[in-house]
């Protein structure tokens, strides 16, 4: 009997043991895990591009900007003792052959040569001294930083030496202002002079032709004279001087230069002034 008993309470202790359990189990069956919501899948954008740095000291350099003949532009910065000629997608890192003025420039890099004077330039490769090629003619100056000085006190034109002539690579055209109450040949008649490469350039070709108001006096009667000169020769010459009725406030002069002759083949003399 006391066996039968106990067997019944241990059959009723486990009933009731799984009848409470169950709640339990059913309730942690019935909890379900939070899952994150779901979120709509972004795309990979790139990057955006990074801005060129550039360097400050680049826009503190002086910097000139050409527009040229055939709509050519020739960008330069300027160094101290360099310059970097940029002619639309070509570069040339140059160094100066001449002492640089304020009024002329000449930089080279090998046989490419930048020429300027006052606000007019031209790029010319001298690979071939017997026929330079022009690279960029008739460029004049649009913009500059800093900004340039005004041009005045100075005589612009320009100067026509035939439709296609042959010059030198070292060919010159000079300029000359003068007083006309000397003599040719004394050199106080010189008042200013400007002297302006014309490796491969054609004519006509522009110039301004500067001058120091403190040699002007006022009752003298003034003109211009110009020359070209190449190889040690005359070349060309501006047979009559083109008188200025008004200095203080000059028009522009054209000046039509003639082939110079040569006697028997022999070279005349270069004048140190052009005749009048």
């Amino acid at each position: 009997m006391i066996t039968l008993h106990l067997s019944k309470f241990f059959l009723v202790t486990t009933a009731s043991a799984t009848l409470a359990l169950a709640p339990s189990v059913q309730a942690h069956s019935s909890i379900q895990t939070p899952t994150a919501p779901s979120q709509p899948e972004q795309q990979t954008q790139a990057p955006p591009p990074r801005p060129v740095k550039r360097s400050p000291l680049r826009f503190a350099l002086p910097r000139r900007e050409y527009l040229c003949a055939a709509g050519a532009r020739v960008v330069i910065l300027l160094e101290t003792n360099a310059a970097r000629v940029t002619l639309n997608d070509r570069i040339f890192n140059m160094k100066p052959v001449e002492p640089v003025t304020a009024s002329t420039t000449k930089y080279a890099e090998g046989s490419v040569v930048w020429s300027s004077t006052g606000e007019d330039g031209f790029l010319v490769d001298n690979a071939d001294p017997g026929h330079p090629q022009m690279l960029a003619d008739q460029c004049h100056l649009q913009s500059s930083f800093p900004a340039a000085a005004a041009t005045d006190n100075s005589i612009k034109g320009s100067a026509s030496f035939g439709q296609h002539p042959e010059l030198p690579a070292d060919a010159v055209l000079i300029v000359q202002l003068r007083d006309l109450t000397h003599d040719a040949d004394d050199p106080a008649a010189v008042l200013a002079e400007e002297r302006f490469p014309l490796s491969g350039r054609k004519s006509p070709v522009s110039f301004a032709l500067r001058y120091d108001p403190a040699k002007i006096t006022a009752k003298a009667p003034f003109g211009v004279s110009a020359s070209i000169t190449g190889h040690g020769k005359l070349l060309f010459v501006l047979v009559k001087t083109v008188t200025l009725p008004d200095l203080a406030n000059p028009a522009p002069v054209r000046l039509a230069l003639s082939r110079a002759t040569i006697n028997k083949g022999k070279t005349p003399p270069v004048p140190e002034a052009p005749p009048h």
